[in-house]
């Protein structure tokens, strides 16, 4: 059964076996970030955390095109003094720890289960950092990249900063956010940006969430808040959260199953 939305005309959303595909449908604006997409993007997440049948999420984006970072027409927000003064407060914490703008990219850090970034063509400032938000990221051979916002006078401000320093060495990510220069996939999959190169990225993206389908979904959602809070935790508080998170799963009904199904030589079947 497929359950397909377009949410505020922004985002396709279907769910199919366990896996939700979302893809950007702005294409004929490369995807642009406008505030439609951005209210999109946040419904988005209360529809992914409302479905517990969800195991894998895959983002992609419409018209061969990711993400090109922030529609031009959000910039008269910086340029044209009224609607500056009419712009809401950035400093203020309106989703948790972060504002409206970093949720979009945190959202994806956040979610409960592992988020997987199908790209092509452009991923351009606020796009790159939804793509890094990601728990992996695949794309074609021709995809280019920019931590683009200094072009346009500002920073990187919705959560890159704070997902770059565990992926990329700090000398790359400043040079790269300072000059605003645009990148190959090559020397991305180089410093760290993308994992892996694929001439149909989302067809590897569907391969790999299959697999992670056939594991206990509690057990998968486990490990990505491990992994999530291990890069802000000492040894003593990673250790401990690693035992608290493996006591929820001994023994029940799901950690039964998976050892069951190895020993049986079957496909588990958990549930949700």
């Amino acid at each position: 059964m497929i359950n397909l939305t377009m949410i505020n005309d922004r985002i396709e959303f279907k769910v199919s076996e366990h896996i939700a595909h979302v893809r950007f449908a702005r294409g004929k604006k490369m995807n642009a970030l406008d505030p439609k997409m951005f209210e999109a993007i946040h419904q988005l997440d209360t529809y992914l955390r409302a479905d517990k049948s969800i195991r894998v999420v895959i983002v992609s984006g419409e018209g061969g095109n990711f993400c090109a970072g922030l529609d031009k027409s959000n910039f008269e927000n910086i340029v044209n003094p009224k609607q500056h003064d009419a712009a809401p407060e950035l400093k203020n914490r309106t989703h948790g720890i972060a504002n409206a703008p970093q949720y979009a990219v945190w959202m994806w850090r956040e979610l409960p289960m592992p988020v997987i970034a199908a790209i092509e063509g452009v991923a351009l400032g606020g796009g790159l950092q939804i793509a890094l938000a990601a728990d992996m990221r695949f794309s074609t051979p021709d995809s280019y990249y920019s931590i683009m916002e200094l072009k346009w006078g500002i920073i990187p401000d919705m959560g890159s900063t704070q997902i770059m320093k565990n992926l990329i060495r700090d000398d790359v990510i400043r040079e790269l956010t300072y000059t605003a220069r645009v990148f190959s996939a090559e020397q991305a999959l180089q410093w760290g940006f993308i994992s892996a190169i694929h001439d149909d990225p989302v067809a590897h993206a569907l391969s790999v969430a299959k697999e992670i389908v056939e594991r206990n979904p509690h057990a998968v959602r486990s490990a990505k808040k491990v992994i999530n809070q291990s890069y802000y935790l000492n040894a003593a508080q990673g250790l401990l959260i690693e035992s608290e998170e493996q006591q929820k799963l001994m023994g029940q009904a799901n950690q039964i199953e998976a050892v069951m199904a190895v020993m049986q030589g079957r496909q588990a079947k958990y549930e949700d």
